[in-house]
């Protein structure tokens, strides 16, 4: 058995300065965590300017990168320069169109989480835990928060999730809710290198509450904290309108800063999720086979607890060596802990995290992250972009600048009595006639039209577009344009195979994944908040009657593996899945109810109530009505009513009771 560790080796209340150097949280200041994390969010700076750049030029605002201006040296948009040269700037918005064709690929093949139990005994576990991820996901809108996500990560390279149990006002209900962290107010370790995000050692968001939200959150039932939360946020002003009145624009993001929100009616309260370091006992209870840890100060307890079963083991007669204690072991435990914390660093709430996942409750995907860089799908094709506007302005410069019928007339052959301007206004009339005697050997009256616009510009655009489609890897056949005349249906399909090839890895290895490690602690925290059973009944699934109630005891401690795969629940696999049904059917391969039971039929479960009735009234008339060889009192059932049971049964189900 392990020895014991004396209490003199593990903590000495007098070895402050050993304490001081282990304990990060009993010795940590707000102010200096304000301040890393500060750091953190300013370290993403950089990346805030390119995701914002790359986000105009995906909306239309292609003209704003800034210049500097020849004629006064100062630093001006190029929509302001072109339009300082009386032009317009002209833009054709190739990035949109490109986004939404990797949207649509992602939305015509929906996926669903499938839990798979490691334990293959507790498989029918799985099936119940990928029944409540179903339930989940229409709760949450999941399908329409992944697609606008997808959009958000094409665009940046980076998108972040958040995953809570609580109240939802919205909904008026309580229970497991997905969030969108905005990459705005996002900040995470600016030290982290793997692409796992292991080693990720600090994350957490700035949050703009109302006062009233604030005190609603953080306040709970204490009037004294209340108060106090309202002397501390005195600036704010309860259940006011913004003091910027414009709506639907992203200003009041673009313009944030750390510690003081854009709106002064509001109040700043910081998330941190920091992961800190502790002494504790690791504990091996091997009487009551459990494993958990201690404090250091709650040691004495232990060592008291062994004291009574080593007298109690000596009573029962018992060696020393046989008496089974708890065994400790002293260890430094990296854990995650929470704080909401105001810019002044008052601590609104602190904790470490509920979760048994032991990890914060946010989720994180960067693409691709590689030596600390990322570089989003739209930022790849912008020099493409910006080279087809501007040759599309330098078109119109050269197209309106170029001559387009000017009359070249003589002055020695205006005719007399008629002026410059009466030739022009009879040059332009219909059916107009100028009148003239020519002079010998002078120039005649001549029309000039020009085509200066033939100097490769067109080329050159088409190059570009060409281009554009090579870059993103986008080309006709994924974004569903005609196909040439004689092109063959199989090669099109090749084509377009090939196109959505070049997607895999954004979609497949990096997204999924993503969406993976969210369903991940989704389904953990179901597991732990998840108290009452409940009956879940999904339509269009094949899983058997038990699966369907969620019984939180029995998922308690059980391991699931996640996996996303191809979603049963889409109109054309249920049509199939019926279709299949409908021929074992007519084929008596298979009963009514079973097509009922394993079919995606919205009617089904009424018309099986309905069949499973009848069939006990027809049972309970037959039992009641027949009569019994053994018993000479009982009566046969008239023919009359026999005849009735037969015309108002169905063959299938008549056979069935006959049987």
């Amino acid at each position: 058995m392990k020895r014991i560790i004396p209490k003199s080796q593990i903590y000495s209340g007098s070895d402050t300065t050993r304490n001081h150097y282990i304990n990060s949280v009993r010795n940590t200041d707000t102010a200096n965590i304000i301040l890393e994390a500060s750091r953190a969010w300013d370290g993403l700076d950089k990346f805030r300017k390119n995701a914002r750049r790359c986000r105009d030029y995906t909306y239309g605002k292609q003209w704003n990168d800034r210049i500097k201006d020849p004629a006064t040296g100062k630093w001006i948009t190029e929509e302001t320069y072109i339009k300082a040269q009386g032009k317009i700037p002209l833009k054709n918005n190739m990035i949109r169109q490109l986004v939404k064709s990797v949207l649509g690929q992602f939305a015509s093949n929906q996926t669903e989480p499938v839990c798979v139990a490691s334990d293959r005994d507790e498989q029918k576990l799985g099936e119940m835990m990928s029944i409540i991820m179903k339930y989940a996901y229409p709760l949450n809108k999941m399908w329409d928060i992944d697609r606008r996500t997808l959009e958000q990560y094409l665009i940046s390279a980076l998108c972040c999730h958040k995953i809570q149990y609580g109240w939802n006002a919205a909904l008026n209900k309580e229970d497991a809710f997905v969030t969108v962290v905005n990459e705005n107010r996002l900040f995470f370790d600016n030290r982290m290198a793997d692409y796992r995000y292991w080693d990720c050692n600090l994350i957490g968001e700035i949050h703009d509450l109302s006062i009233s939200d604030l005190i609603a959150t953080f306040a709970g039932n204490d009037r004294d904290k209340a108060l106090e939360l309202k002397q501390i946020y005195a600036t704010a002003t309860e259940d006011c309108l913004r003091s910027n009145y414009e709506n639907l624009t992203s200003d009041h993001l673009d313009n944030l800063t750390f510690l003081v929100p854009e709106d002064y009616n509001m109040c700043r309260v910081i998330e941190i999720w920091r992961r800190e370091s502790k002494e504790r006992i690791k504990c091996h209870d091997v009487l009551e086979a459990q494993y958990y840890k201690i404090e250091i100060e709650d040691y004495p307890k232990i060592q008291a607890i062994n004291e009574a079963r080593m007298q109690q083991g000596a009573a029962q007669g018992l060696a020393p060596d046989e008496i089974p204690l708890i065994e400790t072991e002293w260890f430094i435990d990296r854990y995650w802990y929470a704080r909401w914390l105001t810019p002044f660093g008052d601590v609104l709430r602190e904790m470490e995290t509920p979760y048994w996942h032991k990890s914060h409750p946010y989720v994180l995907s960067l693409y691709p992250f590689v030596d600390g860089e990322v570089h989003s799908f739209v930022e790849d094709i912008i020099d493409q972009q910006r080279y087809i506007n501007r040759l599309i302005t330098m078109v119109d410069f050269i197209m309106g600048a170029s001559a387009k019928g000017v009359l070249l007339f003589p002055e020695d052959q205006i005719p007399d009595g008629m002026t410059i301007e009466d030739i022009a206004d009879e040059w332009t009339r219909y059916n107009g006639v100028i009148l003239f005697r020519p002079k010998p050997g002078g120039a005649m009256p001549q029309q000039i039209s020009t085509n200066a616009t033939n100097v490769g510009a067109y080329e050159m655009l088409n190059l570009q577009m060409k281009l554009l489609q090579e870059i993103s890897g986008v080309h006709g056949a994924l974004q569903g344009k005609q196909a040439n005349s004689g092109t063959a249906a199989s090669l099109y399909a090749q084509e377009a195979q090939n196109s959505a090839l070049n997607l895999v890895d954004l979609l497949l290895p990096a997204f999924n994944t993503f969406r993976e490690d969210r369903d991940t602690k989704l389904m953990q925290t179901i597991q732990q908040y998840y108290r009452e059973k409940r009956y879940i009944n999904i339509s269009g699934n094949d899983y058997s009657e038990e699966a369907k109630w969620f019984d939180p005891e029995r998922v308690k401690n059980v391991h699931f593996d996640l996996t996303i795969t191809e979603s049963t629940s889409t109109p054309a696999y249920r049509q199939q899945m019926n279709d299949f049904l409908m021929q074992l059917f007519a084929s008596g391969q298979i009963m009514i109810e079973d097509l009922l039971e394993n079919g995606a039929f919205p009617f089904a479960d009424r018309l099986l109530q309905s069949i499973q009735k009848r069939k006990e009234e027809m049972i309970q008339a037959q039992g009641s009505i027949q009569q019994s060889p053994q018993d000479p009192n009982s009566a046969q059932i008239p023919p009359e009513i026999q005849q009735q049971i037969n015309n108002n049964t169905a063959p299938l189900m008549l056979q069935a009771l006959q049987q």
